[in-house]
């Protein structure tokens, strides 16, 4: 009856201590998500700017080529229904129509683009877009070349 006794209570104080143990991490456990969730900011955004009048960009994605005297530029161009004025060409720029489909307008000459399409426009043209349709995204890669 002795032993029995004495592993009833050893068999007790486990349980006490391995509860206790559970308390303790669970109250950590809410500490830290209280603390995670007083810190918590609802994500923002991307902010857009814009272009040209009918046409909004993402801030730009740099890449500096370590090789070469060469930096490339990322951007996202989005437009809704309707035609952009001018966009600015500061550097050749290779583009992409990601979704939708577009007329491009480069130094007065139009072309229809389909999703998938690649094009180049040159430093100095003229560039607009014409959307038909819903939504447009073009892929933008700025091409930077340093001075030589």
């Amino acid at each position: 009856m002795q032993s029995f006794r004495r592993r009833l209570q050893g068999l007790s104080f486990i349980a006490v201590f391995t509860g206790f143990a559970a308390i303790l991490l669970f109250a950590q456990t809410q500490t830290q998500t209280n603390q995670n969730q007083g810190n918590a900011r609802p994500e923002q955004p991307a902010a857009y700017e814009v272009l040209a009048k009918g046409v909004v960009g993402t801030p730009p994605f740099r890449v500096q080529f370590e090789s070469a005297p060469l930096t490339l530029e990322f951007r996202n161009l989005v437009m809704g229904r309707g035609e952009s004025e001018t966009i600015p060409v500061p550097t050749n720029i290779l583009m992409e129509l990601r979704q939708g489909g577009v007329a491009t307008i480069i130094n007065q000459q139009s072309v229809e683009r389909r999703q998938g399409d690649f094009w180049v426009v040159e430093k100095g043209s003229s560039l607009s877009l014409k959307n038909s349709g819903e939504a447009a995204v073009v892929r933008a890669i700025y091409i930077l070349e340093a001075n030589k």
